[in-house]
């Protein structure tokens, strides 16, 4: 395939030129980072695509940690919001071919902006926050400066990436004829279990359908502005599968950040929609991504697929709830308590997911761990951290740490119940003189008594004398009623070696 075929993929990028929105100067600078407070980064209040794919929303369960997103593109950076997910990046062009090009893209500056569309490294204090925040990036270099390339310079790049280990290639680029050579790589990719995702164009709506996004071996993207109308660049044919934000679209630039618009932009929302799939359960094949995010895709204009939108716009909050639908995480949250009151209970979550929701309970019983709340449990208001400080108002009562994930909601079992009165030594020697206070703790203020009630030790006033003849005694001990405390009291054997 002859040059033209990148060429024609430049002719996208210069009507995304043309109707970009320059922000270089970012003259709302202030008014964002005041109204931004999660992410922390300053212009994450002008991404409307995050919220829009409801990204934020599924962050607590998965970041795309632990997955790499290929850039097949005019390479990827410098710039400090992609440098700690960069990897060193590779270049196939012309004849040339090297290892470590991350820095490459020198003039163009596309690779660089679907790049942090995908992967721009959040909560960093810097400018914007990417789909998938903690994905390693692959920038594969095919393009030159202006945005031109061959199609055998993409092909091996695809082949490339599918040899090292990447679950997502993007591909922001195409043309109107279709390459042996790339639909061959980019049938190499699926075969080795890649999910390939392809920009459908900005050719408007009577251009013929743009390749490698014709082929179905590709999940075609097409691009929605914020009230969820069709860009009006955007093509139209059965070929595009699914719709992604693509106007007015800030990302990294050149030198600092600029919004464009296009299917190229598109495509990297949705490559960074699977790679938090492909992160949140790792065992998920690249079929079963494309799978879920068609399925949970929130339909638009015609009801039903259209030639339009696909299936309509990705839905990640539907898409992850399908993800754990189909794969149940298995949590059994735990904890661990001294069954003292006002000791701190413990939990652990037993998972995976980022910032998951938690809960503690009191309930009246003892319990195994479930999967509904138990009917004699109550929520302790306010206890949603790890740790939780036991009060007076879980006396006599059990604990229950539970998490909350998108498939439901999952409690421990109990442990001890919570006491406020409780001994304190494990044994006493023989003829010893033990205090009342080191013998018996409790977290009432009330008067501590105790009465031996075998006589194999003598009590005397504040004091536990063991016998030099037994080997345990049984002591009654009572704490008076002290507010906000009842009247406490236990019966203990005191072993004495």
């Amino acid at each position: 395939m002859s040059p033209s075929f990148l060429a024609a993929r430049r002719n996208i990028a210069r009507a995304v030129v043309a109707s970009a929105i320059c922000l270089a100067a970012l003259s709302v600078n202030t008014a964002v980072a005041a109204a931004s407070t999660s992410p922390t980064d300053p212009f994450a209040a002008q991404q409307w695509g995050l919220t829009a794919i409801g990204a934020p929303q599924v962050w607590q369960f998965a970041q795309g940690a632990g997955v790499t997103v290929a850039v097949v593109d005019s390479g990827s950076g410098p710039h400090p919001d992609l440098t700690n997910n960069l990897e060193p990046g590779h270049t196939f062009f012309s004849l040339i071919e090297s290892d470590g090009a991350a820095d490459v893209d020198l003039k163009d500056g596309h690779g660089t902006h679907v790049a942090g569309i995908i992967g721009a490294v959040t909560d960093n204090g810097i400018g914007i926050a990417g789909v998938a925040p903690k994905v390693r990036l692959l920038p594969i270099h095919v393009l030159d400066s202006e945005g031109s390339g061959d199609s055998r310079d993409v092909a091996r790049g695809i082949r490339y990436a599918a040899d090292n280990g990447v679950r997502v290639i993007n591909l922001s680029l195409g043309g109107s004829v279709e390459s042996t050579s790339l639909t061959s790589a980019v049938q190499y990719a699926v075969d080795k279990g890649v999910l390939v995702v392809a920009a459908s164009g900005n050719g408007f709506a009577d251009a013929a359908p743009k390749w490698p996004a014709a082929s179905d071996l590709t999940l075609a993207v097409t691009s929605t502005d914020i009230n969820n109308n069709v860009g009006v660049f955007a093509q139209r044919g059965d070929y595009i599968d699914i719709a992604a934000p693509g106007v007015n679209i800030l990302s990294t630039a050149l030198g600092g950040y600029k919004a464009l618009n296009g299917t190229s932009m598109s495509a990297a929302y949705i490559s960074g929609a699977a790679a938090l799939l492909f992160s949140a359960q790792p065992t998920v094949t690249s079929a079963q991504v494309r799978d879920i995010l068609l399925r949970t895709a929130t339909d638009l204009g015609t009801a039903g697929r259209d030639t339009t939108f696909g299936v309509g716009l990705v839905n990640l909050p539907a898409a992850f709830a399908e993800l754990f639908r189909l794969f149940p995480p298995s949590v059994t949250p735990t904890f661990v308590s001294s069954g003292h009151i006002g000791d701190v209970a413990v939990g652990s979550t037993m998972t995976a997911a980022a910032n998951v929701k938690m809960q503690w309970y009191r309930c009246v019983s003892q319990g195994a761990a479930a999967t509904e709340k138990p009917a004699d449990c109550v929520e302790i208001k306010n206890a949603v951290a790890l740790n939780y400080q036991t009060t007076v108002r879980e006396l006599r009562k059990f604990l229950r740490f539970s998490v909350l994930l998108p498939s439901g909601q999952f409690f421990s079992p109990t442990t001890v119940v919570e006491s406020g009165v409780w001994a304190k030594a494990p044994s006493v020697a023989p003829g010893s003189r033990t205090s009342f206070n080191a013998l018996i703790g409790t977290a009432s203020k009330g008067t501590i008594s105790i009465a031996s009630l075998d006589k194999n030790c003598t009590v005397k006033p504040k004091v536990v004398v063991a016998s030099t003849t037994s080997t345990g005694c049984k002591l009654k001990i009572s704490v008076k009623a002290a507010a906000p405390f009842p009247a406490l009291g236990f019966t203990m054997l005191l072993p004495i070696n």
